[in-house]
C-alpha cells in the first residue's frame, strides 16, 4: 500500500466538489435577489440554472434556481435527495413517472409550491410560448453527497 492510500481523508466535501464540477454558476450571501441570479445551461437537468448557497446554511441544504425558456422541457431525471419547488414566475407542468410505470402531472404557476417524490423521475414544462419560467428548489443534496460520496448513486 502506499502512503496515500493509508491516510485518512479529512473534511472532504464531496457537495462542494460536485457543485463546482457541475459548470452552473454559484450565488452565495445572507440573502439573494433569485430574480438577479444569473444562469447558464445545466446539463443534468437540461435547462438553465444556478445553485444558490445561503451562507450559515451549513451542510443540510441547498438552493437551486432553474430556468425553462419559453415553450422548453427539462429533461426527465430521477435522483435521491428531497426537492421542494416554487415558482417564481411563469406557468407550465410537472409530469411525475413511477417506478411501476404509472404517470401523473400537475399544472402550476406563480407562487405554486410542490415537493417531488423521492426517486420519481419528473420533467417540467413551460407552458408558455413567450415567457420563461423560474423556479427555486430547497434540496438536501449536500447532505445526501456527503453521506453517500457517489454521484452514480444518487442519480441512477
Amino acid at each position: 500500500m502506499t502512503d496515500q492510500a493509508t491516510k485518512p481523508r479529512l473534511r472532504v466535501d464531496s457537495y462542494g466538489n460536485w457543485i463546482n464540477g457541475e459548470g452552473v454558476p454559484i450565488a452565495e450571501d445572507y440573502a439573494l435577489d433569485l430574480f438577479a441570479v444569473e444562469t447558464k445551461p445545466w446539463p443534468r437537468f437540461g435547462m438553465k440554472g444556478a445553485a444558490c448557497h445561503l451562507k450559515g446554511r451549513g451542510d443540510f441544504a441547498s438552493m437551486f434556481l432553474y430556468e425553462l425558456p419559453p415553450g422548453a422541457a427539462s429533461i426527465p431525471i430521477k435522483h435521491l435527495y428531497e426537492e421542494v419547488t416554487y415558482v417564481l414566475d411563469g406557468s407550465g407542468s410537472t409530469q411525475l413517472e413511477f417506478p411501476g410505470g404509472a404517470k401523473r402531472s400537475f399544472e402550476w404557476g406563480p407562487r405554486s409550491l410542490f415537493a417531488i417524490p423521492l426517486n420519481a423521475r419528473h420533467r417540467h414544462f413551460n407552458g408558455s410560448g413567450q415567457k420563461r419560467a423560474l423556479m427555486v428548489s430547497t434540496v438536501n443534496l449536500p447532505l445526501i453527497m456527503n453521506i453517500f460520496h457517489n454521484e452514480e448513486f444518487i442519480f441512477d
